[in-house]
C-alpha cells in the first residue's frame, strides 16, 4: 500500500504541472515566421556574392527577411554559427546569425525587451531537452523580473522554447519526479525504478478493480471515507491502469529504441552552379517565407541548380491561437521551382523530388505520398517542422521529409507507431482532442488527476481508522 500510495502521489502531482504549463507559460504573441519584403523586384546576386567571398560548398543556402532586408544565408556545418550575406554590397555580414536570432525573438515576442546574455547551444541539456529536436539553437536570457528566456533556431527562423521562472519550475518538477532526469546518467537505475512505481500502480489498480468487481457492496459502509473510496474507485480505475501500462510501454520503448532523425538528405550544394536571379513579384496572392537554393536530380542524373520559392496564403497570417499551435499550422501553402530564365518550373515539384530521394531511402518503387499540415499520432508536435511529406512503403515504413532542407525529419515502422498510439490515445488522452479541444481535453485528465489523489487520501483514512 505505501509503496502505490507514494508512486500515486508524485505521478499524480507531476503530471498536473504538464497542462499548468502549457496554460500558464509565457506564450508568443506571433506564431509564423516572418515573411521576405518582395514589394516590386528582388535581385538575387547569387553569383556576386560567391565570387565576392570564394564561396564554393553549402549545406543549405537560402535567403530569408532581416528586418526590411532580404540576406542570403549559408549552412555550412551543422553545429556551427550561420554565416549570412548583403544582397547590396555582396560582402559577408559578421557575426550575424546571433543578431538574427534577436530580431527573430523579438518579432515573436512583439516587443524590444534588455538582453542579459546569449548562449549558442549544440547539445541538449535538461534546460532544453531532445524533445525539441532543433539544433543549434541561441538562448537568449532577458533582463527581465520573470527571468524570460527564448530558444531560437535560425535556419528555420522558428521560435523552438520560451521560458520563464514560473514554466521553469514546473518543468523542474515535471522532469524530476515524472520521468526522473536526476537518474539521466544511470539510465537503468532510472528505468528500473520508474517501472517498479509504476508497475506497483498497475497492480494496485487491477486488484482494486478485482475487489469491485467480484465483492458486494455492504448495502450500508459506516465509515464516509469508505463510501467515497469505492465511489470513486468506479471512476478512476480503469484511467488509471491505461496510464500506468501505457507509461511502462512508453519508458521501455524510449529507454531501448533508437530513432533516427535530423538526418540530411540533400547533396552539398556547389555554390557556383547558381547565377544572378532577378525575381520580380509574380506572386501576387501569396507571402513569401524565404527563396532556398535547390539541386534537383533530373532524368540524366545530372544536377540541375534551381531556386525554390516558399509562399503563404495572406489569409494564413489570422491563425494565430494556441490550440491551433499545438495542431500545428504549416508554414507555407505552396512552392514554386524557377529557372535561371524566371520561369516556374511546373515539372518540378516537392512531391517528385521527395518521391526520387525516398527510392533511393527505402529502396522500394511502390511508394504513397501524402503532404502532412497538421500534427497528428503519426507525426506529432516534437518534429517542429511543417509542412512534411509523410512517405510510406508497402512494408509499412513511414519516413518524414521535410521539403525546403530534405532533412529526414522523422521516421517509424509499425512497432514505433504502436507504441506511439499507446502514448497518444491511453495516456495523452488525444482520441479527445478533435471532439473537446485540447484545453478540455486537458481539464479532463486534471479532473481525473485530482479524482485519484482523492481516492488514494481516501484509502488512507481508511486504513488509519482500521489501525485504530
Amino acid at each position: 500500500m505505501w509503496p502505490a500510495l507514494i508512486a500515486v502521489v508524485i505521478y499524480a502531482l507531476s503530471a498536473l504541472t504538464h497542462p499548468l504549463m502549457a496554460w500558464t507559460g509565457p506564450q508568443a504573441e506571433k506564431r509564423f515566421p516572418p515573411k521576405l519584403n518582395v514589394q516590386g523586384e528582388i535581385n538575387l546576386n547569387i553569383q556576386d556574392i560567391v565570387k565576392t567571398n570564394q564561396l564554393e560548398h553549402a549545406k543549405i543556402a537560402k535567403f530569408i527577411p532581416y528586418k526590411n532586408e532580404t540576406v542570403l544565408q549559408i549552412t555550412q556545418e551543422e553545429r556551427q554559427e550561420r554565416r549570412y550575406f548583403s544582397l547590396s554590397s555582396h560582402a559577408e555580414i559578421p557575426y550575424h546569425d546571433s543578431e538574427q536570432a534577436i530580431w527573430l525573438a523579438n518579432y515573436y515576442l512583439g516587443k524590444t525587451l534588455a538582453i542579459k546574455n546569449i548562449e549558442f547551444k549544440t547539445q541538449f541539456d535538461q534546460a532544453y531537452p531532445a524533445v525539441n529536436r532543433l539544433l543549434p539553437v541561441y538562448k537568449i536570457n532577458y533582463d527581465t523580473q520573470d527571468n524570460l528566456s527564448v530558444f531560437i533556431h535560425t535556419e528555420t527562423q522558428a521560435l523552438a522554447g520560451i521560458n520563464n521562472d514560473w514554466k521553469r519550475t514546473l518543468k523542474f518538477i515535471f522532469q524530476n519526479l515524472h520521468s526522473f532526469d536526476w537518474l539521466n546518467e544511470y539510465e537503468k537505475i532510472r528505468v528500473l525504478l520508474i517501472a517498479t512505481l509504476v508497475s506497483i500502480i498497475t497492480i494496485m489498480a487491477l486488484t482494486g478493480l478485482g475487489f469491485i468487481l467480484q465483492i458486494k457492496r455492504k448495502s450500508k459502509l459506516t465509515h464516509n471515507s469508505r463510501r467515497w473510496h469505492r465511489r470513486l474507485a468506479y471512476v478512476v480505475t480503469l484511467p488509471l491502469i491505461l496510464f500506468s501500462i501505457s507509461g511502462i510501454y512508453h519508458l521501455l520503448y524510449s529507454s531501448l529504441a533508437t530513432q533516427e532523425y535530423g538526418t540530411r538528405l540533400t547533396q552539398t550544394l556547389n555554390l557556383k552552379e547558381w547565377s544572378n536571379l532577378s525575381l520580380e513579384n509574380n506572386f501576387q496572392h501569396l507571402e513569401i517565407n524565404h527563396i532556398s537554393l535547390v539541386n534537383i536530380v533530373g532524368a540524366s542524373n545530372n544536377n540541375i541548380a534551381s531556386y525554390r520559392v516558399s509562399g503563404r496564403n495572406k489569409q494564413d497570417n489570422n491563425i494565430n491561437t494556441r490550440e491551433q499551435r499545438f495542431k500545428g499550422m504549416a508554414n507555407e501553402s505552396s512552392s514554386f521551382y524557377i529557372d535561371e530564365s524566371n520561369t516556374v518550373l511546373t515539372q518540378y515539384t516537392d512531391k517528385n523530388l521527395i518521391r526520387l530521394q525516398s527510392q533511393a531511402l527505402l529502396g522500394s518503387q511502390n511508394l504513397t505520398l501524402n503532404l502532412i499540415t497538421h500534427f497528428g499520432p503519426d507525426y506529432d508536435f516534437r518534429n517542429k517542422r511543417l509542412p512534411v511529406w509523410e512517405v510510406s512503403d508497402t512494408q509499412g515504413n513511414l519516413i518524414f521529409i521535410d521539403p525546403v532542407t530534405h532533412i529526414l525529419v522523422d521516421q517509424s515502422d509499425m512497432t514505433a507507431r504502436l507504441e506511439g498510439y499507446s502514448f497518444s490515445f491511453l495516456h495523452k488522452w488525444n482520441m479527445f482532442t478533435p471532439i473537446t479541444g485540447r484545453f478540455y481535453r486537458d481539464v479532463l485528465i486534471i479532473i481525473t488527476l485530482i479524482m485519484t489523489l482523492a481516492l488514494s487520501a481516501f484509502g488512507f483514512l481508511m486504513h488509519r481508522n482500521k489501525t485504530r
